[in-house]
């Protein structure tokens, strides 16, 4: 009996070895570690100093965005071309535009005053060309690179306050 015990242990132990030896635990798992995925980043987008410098990027415009002080031939999404093309549908704020159906909520399509106390990322585009810029008219106001709607948030809040409010009087 003990030695039935002692050969059924050797042959555990040899086959836990061997299997072991081709790659596999005793509980049927791999010991190999899958691929890791291969990890790309953007690369940063061409600095540029003048919108012409950005001419052979289509839909691409020289902006500066909160994220960089540096003016940079960006897609209308902010984000660096892919192989020299841009895929974005709308344009952000400060891009190039012909009409305001070209940019995003909140942005329309003019020609900036660019004056000599112009900040000098206003002054990479010429005098005659338009550029997406806060809708003033409509409550946004530029703040930081981008444009907020603070107006109508605040406007929004207070009715909401007020809707609270009349609804907690009304049900007690």
């Amino acid at each position: 009996m003990i030695c039935k015990t002692i050969a059924m242990l050797f042959l555990a132990g040899c086959l836990a070895v061997s299997v072991d030896a081709f790659g596999i635990s005793s509980f049927g798992k791999a010991h190999t570690e899958p691929p890791k995925p291969t990890t790309t980043t953007p690369s940063p987008a061409r600095p540029c100093s003048r919108q012409a410098e950005c001419a052979g990027i289509s839909s691409s415009s020289c902006v500066r965005t909160h994220y960089d002080a540096i003016t940079r031939c960006l897609c209308g999404d902010n984000l660096p071309p892919v192989n020299g093309q841009c895929e974005a549908q709308t344009k952000a704020l400060y891009h190039v535009c012909a009409n305001s159906d070209e940019c995003n909520d909140g942005l329309i399509c003019l020609t900036p005053n660019i004056t000599g106390s112009a900040p000098s990322h206003l002054r990479v585009h010429s005098p005659q060309e338009k550029i997406c810029l806060c809708d003033t008219e409509n409550g946004y106001r530029e703040r930081e690179h981008t444009c907020n709607d603070a107006d109508i948030l605040k406007t929004s809040m207070f009715a909401v306050i007020i809707v609270s409010m009349l609804r907690k009087i009304i049900t007690n």
